[in-house]
Parts: C-alpha cells; structure tokens; sequence
C-alpha cells in the first residue's frame, strides 16, 4: 500500500500559543483519522532549516503530547534555533527532532524522500502551511506520488483588507502552487471550491477538485442548548480581529450600557483570542467601564469551556464580514443554540434556513433582534424560529469516507 504523510508544520508551530484555530482542529482530525487507518503513515513537520519525518510509532507520541496525555519533554536546542516560539513550542520542536525517522536539511529532502518512499507516497496538507515548492517538488519527484492539498477559503485574496500585506501576499504565492502541483484538492466547500477555481482558471491549471463538508468534535456528554444563564447573555467566537466585526457588537453593548438600567443589560461574552489590527477594539476592552461589568473576554478557553457557555447563552451572535467554514457557528446550531448572523453565502451553504440572518451593515437592526432576544417573554422571534428546527451536519467519519474514497 502507498503510505500517507500527512504535514503537521501547523500543529507543532501552534504548539503553547493558545487554543486551537478552526484550521488547527482539522489537521488535528486528519492527524488521528490517518493514525487510525491501516495503511502506512508518516508525518512531515518543518523544523528550523530542516525537516523531520516521523513514522506511526513517533506520530503516536506527539499526537499524545498535542492533546494533552503526556508531557512535552526538554527544550534541548531548540532554544537556540526558535528563540521565537513559546517554551511547550521549543519544547515540541526538540520532541519531534529526537523522535524522528528521518532528518534532514532543506536541501536533502529530496534524498531523504527517495530513501524512505521508494515507491512514492500520497502527501496531505490540510492546514494552509508549509505549502512550498521544495516540498511538492520532493514528492512529485517519486514516481507514483500525489499530492492533496485541503483549501479552507481565500479570504486573503477576495479580502484583502482583512489580512496583513505580508500575508495576502504570501498566502497568493501558496495558492499558486497549489494550483501548479497539487493532484487533488480538498474543499470544505461549494462556495470555497468557486472562489478557489476562479484563481486556478485564471493560472492555467485546474487540479481535480471534491467538496467535503467539516466535521464536528462534540462533546463527550452530549451538551445540549441549556438557556440556564439567568441573566440574558450572548457570545461570540472567533479571534479579535477586524474581519470578525466585533466592533459593532461593542458598539451596540455601548449604546445599551448608555441607555438601559444595568440590570436591563444583558452580557456579551467575547471568546478567542486577540488578533492584529484592531487597535480601536482593544482600546474599548481595555478600558471601557462596561468591561467586566456587562462585556466579558475569555481569551484562552479550552474548546470544552467554549462548548459549555455557547450552551448556556441566549444566542450566539456572528457578524463576520467574511468568513470560511465557520466551525463555532456550526457547533453552536449543533447545540440547538439560536444563532443570528450575517449573510455570509457560506453559512446558508452549511446551515441553511436555521440562523436569523440579518445585514451587518444595519447595527440597528441586530440590536434590536438582540433586545428582542434578551426580553423575559421566552416566545420570541428567534426562539420561534429555531424551535423545531435541527441542522445536520456532516460528521468526520462521513467527511473521511468521501475524500478516501477521492484520492
């Protein structure tokens, strides 16, 4: 059988910075699914000038050490060669070095590939990193080899105000040998499959594309919508940055806080971490007086913490200006929370008629829905609409049998 391996560049660089992205999750799924499976595996992760290989015995221990069943070990060097990771991220570098099949420098990889995949390999990148020519150029050198490439979205490019210059530029470059090498590519959906395509068309080459709907983790217990927070209460999730649109929400808990009796206020709870570029947003959580008061930011909550206050809030609130796949979304209907959000293509893709959908360029209209919501007469809008309804939603295993039976 041709083996997998499958890139876990982003997991380990991810490693002692706080909880794990959408993106993290999914090569964190892809990392224990390939464990699971009977064929050969391998994992890939980028080092500091150099590139480790690790066979199932190995991968088995770090994906231990990424879920928290066993410790990082020592720093080692890695001290030295990434002074600029967290000590657990130096501290899984040096893992990954000592426990690895294969080493080697950039420019040995191509060697290094020909000795332990002789017949070739099929390689996975599902995690929008180490997406580089020196890779894709080492697997397309053995005969018999494909590449598979998951695209999340391509948001850096239809939005390039929401991203830092270095990273739009740099994600086109990504993109670009995607669409140059990759044999297969992974969707996690319609919408992210034409935005994608409209870019490979216009480079000339069309790699042969499916659409896989994401998983969803729940959680252990089947927590479920609880409402049991007495006090009206709202999240959102998602990191801090511009793009998510927290600014509105502020604003609208501003003009509450301004304006209603302060036992009228309901609570917002802001969960992700801080982002870039969002000076204005940062200033208002750390200074304004409703913060702590009416407005609650939880930075570093593990997903089971996360999972536990979307299923006691009101409704969950997502204003996003653009957006990919929108995992929290999708485990908030999961839970039978309400969800009001905008009119994101995606989200009418994934979850259909189940949110309240309202323009996030009409403040008005989402405090008003918000009001609503928070009123003591339980019948409202909101709860009208979502009673009754449930969302059905892909879970990995029928993810999982829909790309391996595509590559």
């Amino acid at each position: 059988m041709t083996p997998f391996l499958l890139d876990i560049s982003r997991l380990i660089s991810r490693v002692g910075r706080g909880p794990f992205t959408g993106i993290d999750r999914v090569e964190l799924a892809y990392f224990r699914e390939l464990l699971d499976r009977p064929e050969p595996v391998f994992f890939l992760c980028r080092m500091p000038k150099s590139y480790a290989i690790l066979d199932r015995g190995a991968g088995c221990e770090i994906f231990n050490k990424i879920n928290g069943k066993t410790k990082w070990g020592s720093r080692g060097l890695a001290r030295l060669v990434a002074p600029g990771a967290t000590p657990d991220g130096q501290a899984a570098l040096a893992d990954v070095w000592r426990l690895a099949q294969g080493k080697t420098p950039v420019s040995g990889l191509r060697d290094c590939f020909k000795r332990l995949f002789p017949s070739g390999v099929k390689y996975f990148n599902v995690g929008h990193s180490n997406l580089r020519g020196d890779v894709f150029e080492a697997v397309k050198r053995l005969e018999g080899s494909t590449i598979i490439v998951l695209i999340h979205d391509v948001i850096p490019l239809d939005y390039p105000q929401y991203s830092r210059p270095e990273v739009t530029e740099r994600f086109q470059g990504d993109l670009e040998r995607v669409g140059r090498f990759a044999d297969r590519v992974i969707y996690n959906s319609e919408l992210t499959q034409r935005d994608a395509e409209r870019y490979f068309q216009g480079w000339g080459r069309m790699p042969e594309g499916v659409v896989a709907h994401l998983g969803i983790d729940m959680p252990s217990g089947g927590a479920s919508f609880l409402a049991a927070s007495e006090r009206p209460s709202f999240c959102v999730v998602g990191t801090i940055e511009p793009r998510k649109n927290h600014l509105m929400l502020l604003e609208i808990w501003q003009g509450f806080a301004a304006t209603l009796p302060a036992e009228e206020v309901p609570e917002l709870h802001i969960m992700g971490r801080r982002g870039w570029n969002n000076e204005n947003v940062f200033k208002i959580l750390d200074t304004d007086p409703m913060i702590g008061v009416h407005v609650f930011e939880h930075n570093s909550m593990s997903d089971s913490e996360l999972q536990e206050q979307l299923a006691k809030c009101w409704a969950t609130l997502f204003p996003s200006f653009a957006e990919g796949f929108g995992l929290p979304l999708v485990e908030a209907a999961l839970l039978g929370v309400p969800v009001i959000c905008g009119e994101n293509a995606i989200y009418r893709e994934i979850l259909g008629d189940y949110p309240l959908y309202l323009n996030v360029d009409n403040s008005y209209r989402w405090s008003q829905r918000i009001l609503g919501r928070a009123g003591r007469i339980r019948e409202s809008e909101v709860e009208r609409q979502v009673r009754g309804k449930s969302v059905t939603i892909s879970d990995w295993n029928g993810h999982f049998d829909r790309i391996f039976r595509f590559v």
